[in-house]
């Protein structure tokens, strides 16, 4: 092993502690704790004796921060709760085996001459399906085992499903959820999503298509099939009673709900009476005793961890919810905190600021300072390197922490300023996400700011002064400041994180990038290659919706791996000269698998991101490297099948799908003469649909219907490739079948 080696062994294993130490427990426990520290409260120990309906001496302040019982509220959240609770059904995991059981008994019991009864009516008794005379006819002209093997194959296909009888029937439920448990074991439940559930009717489908693989004889496959189209029936039954029992269970957890009234809310005013909501209030105050000072402070930091315990969980299930594989739930926690630690910062800042400056200088408010404190910069990083939908959570959020951070005459309107420049921001940056689109999203907030300001001041009846000039350059410097701060920041999180924003995405399209450069030079072939995938691809992720930029940009670093032995890859042989000729298929094979591996190596010393990192490694999944798997056969080898396929993963996001499918399409499509539309048509179908039974894309989450979707898009693409040689009548010769000889 060499330095080098030796280097790399010892940073992975300070990588893996740190990833056992830092795991999101960890994490949330720092950031609970540095929360706490930055809004360490002040008590106080004035004490009330007023009884209702006394005169108040005088105006009374909340000292504190402190909760009343909203009953209302609460009977609110037991009903949601309630809704929200996901229905119950019975899960018969030993249907299918049971009914083939029964199956096996009612065919062999044909030729039974022991049978007293009429031999039909004993098979449909035994199958307790609908008796029909003309399919026993037919039943009784094969062979129980060639019934049986193709039926039974048929009906396992469907042991790893959840049927019911109608999907449409789970939306009359509120939870995108279900819950299942065992017949056998009511205790073992789990949840499930809706999407994870099929009807009868798809059930069917999956078994047909099973049969039809399996069957090549259409009359004994007709047979088998109006046979066992009768005994699919559902798995999963709705359990009514389960579910109300659920239902009566969440509403005895659900948490009263209570209404805060916040430090320097006015509880009563000179010469006003007491009323019973006002003593209520007082009373609050009043439990508040002075020896009790210390357990004030502990109390007003656990609520402060409370609100911002429901905030993270809100991002931590918002996170799972959209299941991104490219970003771990940890590296998402350490991040939104680390975001949301730095903007409390700046808040504390900009307070601290706003009073030393008002103090000094009379012409410069405490509301002004607070108007142009730079607010936006945790959502928009977040918007960049997570999504739209936590940095507008983190809005919220600060929104809510600017309004109980602030005096009581500024607070509502600062939390409203506050929360609203956030959202503006984070549009910017959703519209574009490059390092132009940050500064004209600052200028977004600003103008935001500006226009807020205004309409305060028109619905206060303020006429134009020079108090209100100072608050609209301070909230012009709002935006500003704003974007500067991000784009200093991002390339720092960039690196820490070791994250892949789309600005990132876009340095690396860059086709003058050095890694491209010398792909293009050592691997032209290759480099030809990777241009079309990405035109294919991006054209496929526009049309269902996933990221267009991270299939292109991934597109042109797929392959960078060849870079190691371009000459052993057909693409780049130009001299006619096969150097896989000399070898054995295992090592040839051996070869071909490597520059995947490879090409991970690259892409981790380059630092290109996980985004591109995964569709290196899971643009091939699990495939089979069939030419030279044929040819170790026809060398008289016993090969396993495992030596020759790739080592995946297979592909575990929507973009890593559409990249290996177009890999496929454009490797084979090389091979293509003279094409019909309709028969690229047919060609790349046939090419996505050997991909999709080889069960390649099983992990990520491509539908049929985005599949057909891509088809279109790739069609689309190649015609434009090859319209100098279509041929548009329907009637066209059909091309040459896809060379196996495909080393990508």
């Amino acid at each position: 092993m060499n330095v080098k080696e030796k280097k790399e062994k010892f940073i992975e294993e300070i990588e893996e502690k740190l990833s056992k130490i830092f795991n999101k427990y960890t994490i949330s426990t720092i950031f609970f704790i540095v929360v706490i520290i930055l809004n360490l409260p002040k008590s106080s120990t004035t004490i009330y004796n007023l009884q209702i309906g006394d005169i108040a001496p005088k105006t009374i302040r909340a000292t504190v921060n402190m909760l009343v019982e909203d009953k209302e509220a609460t009977k609110h959240r037991i009903e949601e709760a309630m809704n929200n609770v996901p229905p119950v059904f019975d899960y018969n995991s030993q249907l299918f085996s049971n009914t083939i059981s029964l199956l096996k008994k009612a065919l062999f019991s044909i030729n039974n001459k022991d049978n007293s009864k009429a031999p039909e009516k004993t098979f449909f008794t035994i199958l307790k399906i609908k008796p029909s005379l003309s399919l026993y006819k037919r039943i009784v002209r094969f062979k129980p085992q060639d019934i049986f093997g193709p039926a039974k194959d048929a009906l396992e296909s469907l042991q790893n499903y959840y049927i019911v009888d109608s999907v449409r029937s789970l939306y009359k439920f509120t939870p995108n959820k279900i819950m299942i448990r065992d017949i056998k074991n009511p205790k073992n439940e789990q949840l499930l999503n809706k999407d994870d559930v099929i009807d009868v009717t798809r059930a069917k489908i999956i078994a047909y298509n099973n049969l039809r693989d399996t069957v090549d004889n259409a009359i004994l496959r007709n047979t088998i099939w109006d046979l066992i189209s009768q005994l699919i029936s559902p798995n999963l039954t709705f359990n009514s009673l389960a579910t109300q029992q659920k239902k009566e269970e969440a509403s005895k957890k659900v948490n009263k709900v209570f209404f805060k009234i916040s430090k320097g809310e006015i509880i009563v005013r000179s010469g006003d009476v007491i009323t019973k909501a006002d003593y209520l209030k007082l009373n609050a105050l009043n439990s508040l005793k002075q020896k009790q000072n210390t357990y004030l402070k502990f109390i007003a930091n656990m609520l402060i961890f409370i609100i911002i315990s429901i905030v993270l969980f809100k991002i931590y299930e918002t996170t799972k919810a959209k299941k991104n594989k490219w970003i771990s739930v940890v590296k998402t926690l350490a991040i939104i905190e680390t975001l949301i630690i730095i903007q409390l910062l700046i808040f504390k800042l900009s307070t601290y600021l706003s009073n030393v400056i008002s103090f000094s200088n009379v012409d410069i408010t405490q509301r002004a300072i607070l108007l142009g404190m730079p607010f936006a910069v945790a959502s928009m990083i977040a918007a960049i390197i997570i999504d739209f939908e936590l940095a507008f959570l983190v809005s919220i959020l600060f929104g809510i922490t600017s309004w109980l951070s602030t005096s009581p005459e500024m607070a509502s309107y600062i939390g409203i300023y506050v929360f609203l420049g956030n959202v503006i921001g984070i549009f910017g940056i959703k519209r574009e996400k490059t390092r132009t689109g940050i500064i004209k999203a600052g200028l977004y907030v600003s103008l935001s700011n500006i226009v807020f300001i205004v309409l305060l001041c028109l619905l206060r009846n303020n006429d134009i002064t020079k108090a209100m000039l100072i608050d609209l350059i301070f909230g012009v410097t709002s935006g500003i400041l704003s974007s500067i701060i991000v784009s200093g920041l991002l390339p720092v999180f960039e690196f820490s994180f070791n994250v892949t924003t789309d600005i990132k995405l876009l340095e690396l399209g860059n086709l003058n990038n050095p890694l491209l450069k010398e792909l293009a030079i050592k691997a032209p072939g290759t480099y030809h290659h990777s241009i079309v995938v990405s035109s294919l691809a991006e054209a496929a992720a526009s049309e269902i919706g996933a990221n267009p930029l991270i299939v292109k940009v991934g597109s042109y670093y797929h392959d960078i791996g060849k870079i190691k032995k371009p000459m052993y890859f057909i693409e780049n042989q130009t001299d006619g000269k096969n150097l896989h000729d000399k070898l054995k298929p295992s090592i040839s094979a051996l070869i071909i698998k490597n520059h995947v591996k490879y090409g991970v190596e690259i892409a981790k010393k380059s630092r290109l991101g996980n985004y591109i990192i995964d569709i290196i490694q899971q643009h091939h999944g699990t495939s089979l490297i069939k030419y030279f798997y044929n040819k170790a056969k026809e060398n008289g080898l016993d090969p396993k099948e495992e030596d020759f396929r790739y080592p995946g993963p297979k592909p575990q996001t929507k973009e890593a799908g559409i990249v290996m499918i177009a890999d496929e399409v454009e490797a084979a499509s090389k091979t293509l003469s003279n094409p019909t539309v309709a028969h690229l048509r047919d060609f790349v179908r046939e090419i996505t649909n050997k991909i999709f039974l080889d069960g390649q894309l099983d992990e990520c989450e491509l539908t049929l219907k985005d599949l057909n979707k891509i088809v279109d898009s790739f069609v689309k693409v190649l015609v434009g490739i090859f319209h100098h040689r279509i041929e548009y009548p329907e009637e066209s010769q059909k091309s040459n079948e896809s060379n196996d000889n495909k080393q990508n």
